[in-house]
């Protein structure tokens, strides 16, 4: 048969098939096949891969052989199936396949991984991020973290997007059959109401239930109040946990901070390793700078770049467009990029950003611990003013863009003081959770404040 003459066939065989199964059905296992050829009787689809076909042949081949007759086109005995490989397939398959070359799918279904380049090794790691990234990627790399899955918490823009997808690149670059689901909490959420709207709620539960091997659900805080949701998806990490899947979740609140979430989701979600994000510090800041400089071709001056982290004290994404349109405006202005140029582009963008200072830092710590600024720079070594003379220490080195030089003469010290001050916070919240949820909470005051 002619191309064109196979091509209003199939045509015929799709139209029959959408007045029998779902839109989210037909999109996911029909508009990737492709009519390869019909002789003596047996029509040949070519498939993504050969899983593919064979779970086609296995849940909708009846519905296929129904559509054909309803096509009107020359008798069909046998399909069979073939891939770019030249595979062919006819018999029943084996489990269905664990990674698909999916099309582009509606709200309804789950997002595949972005097509940005989020990988481990693109992520700049920094004292603001370290536990994250390393749970992260020991839970991509298979190492054993007594936890099936990690809580990845920040506000936009610090990179728990970058690690949850890095991670799910990471496991399909290890081993590309395995099944990994990448979605909001808002798209899990609507797939749930529509499969309850089309009658296809066992599909719905068979997709995350038994076809899953990694689970990535972003935006979590997106379920708070929703409640039967909430309980769809426990009964979906209940069967995950008991196959020993791996589940990453992101949010821009601590589990226990999510209003309106039902006990048994908070518990189950406070199960995984909860991991904050905090923003980057100066030198952090630094190293994602020079690395994109890097990645995109723009030759920036260290002075520059510098400059450029010392100001944009928000988020990665603040830094990407002061940097983006620092290029810009150097070439479309064709102007070298100096300190000049560098404050003309970051005005308009950071203008508003007033970030913390030395004394926003002092005022805060005074309040919560109840001190005055001048205990902060006395010489007493009693704990009642030393631990909030470190608190704050650790807070300007990573709220300001002060050195240590500059933090150690703020409060009456030098520059090894200072050093030793923010280490010892920064063990110590490794050690005390009340210390870390104490320098936590003083940050989001601090942040707060630089955002209001």
């Amino acid at each position: 048969m002619n191309p064109e003459r196979l091509e209003s066939v199939w045509a015929g065989v799709v139209e029959a098939l959408a007045g029998e199964l779902d839109r989210r059905t037909l999109k996911i296992w029909f508009q990737p096949l492709r009519p390869a050829g019909l002789e003596n009787g047996t029509l040949i689809l070519a498939a993504p891969n050969e899983f593919f076909g064979k779970y086609v042949l296995d849940k909708y081949l009846p519905a296929l052989q129904r559509a054909l007759g309803h096509a009107g086109g020359p008798a069909v005995e046998r399909v069979e199936f073939t891939t770019s490989a030249g595979q062919a397939s006819t018999e029943s398959p084996s489990p269905p396949p664990r990674q698909y070359s999916l099309p582009e799918l509606d709200v309804h279904e789950a997002r595949p991984l972005v097509r940005r380049p989020f990988t481990f090794d693109r992520f700049v790691v920094g004292d603001c991020n370290r536990l994250a990234y390393a749970a992260t990627f020991a839970l991509a790399d298979g190492q054993d973290l007594y936890l099936n899955g990690v809580f990845l918490v920040s506000d936009p823009g610090l990179g728990k997007s970058h690690l949850a997808q890095a991670l799910g690149q990471h496991i399909l670059s290890q081993d590309p059959r395995q099944r990994v689901y990448c979605l909001t909490a808002e798209d899990f959420t609507n797939e749930l109401v529509h499969s309850i709207k089309q009658r296809c709620v066992e599909d719905f539960k068979d997709r995350y239930r038994k076809h899953c091997d990694v689970l990535v659900l972003e935006e979590v805080h997106f379920l708070s109040g929703k409640e039967k949701v909430q309980a769809e998806l426990c009964y979906t990490l209940d069967c995950l946990a008991e196959d020993g899947k791996t589940v990453v979740f992101t949010s821009s609140h601590r589990p226990k901070d999510v209003a309106r979430l039902t006990r048994p989701l908070a518990s189950r979600l406070a199960g995984t390793l909860v991991s904050t994000i905090q923003r980057p510090d100066y030198e952090t800041r630094l190293r994602i700078l020079e690395r994109k400089a890097v990645e995109i071709g723009l030759a920036v001056a260290d002075a520059v770049l510098e400059f450029m982290a010392r100001r944009a004290t928000r988020d990665v994404r603040q830094l990407e467009a002061c940097l983006f349109a620092v290029g810009a405006r150097s070439r479309l202005l064709a102007r070298p990029i100096n300190l000049e140029l560098a404050e003309e582009a970051m005005r308009d963008l950071i203008e508003d950003e007033g970030g913390a200072d030395i004394e926003a830092v002092k005022g805060v710590v005074c309040r919560y611990y109840q001190v005055r600024p001048e205990d902060l720079a006395s010489k007493s070594r009693q704990r009642g003013s030393v631990l909030p003379r470190q608190v704050a220490m650790y807070l300007c080195r990573h709220m300001t863009d002060m050195s240590l030089a500059e933090i150690g003469r703020a409060f009456g010290r030098n520059h090894s003081t200072a050093l030793s001050s923010v280490n010892v916070i920064e063990r110590g919240q490794r050690r005390d959770p009340r210390l870390k949820g104490q320098v936590e909470l003083l940050m989001n005051e601090l942040q707060g404040g630089a955002a209001a």
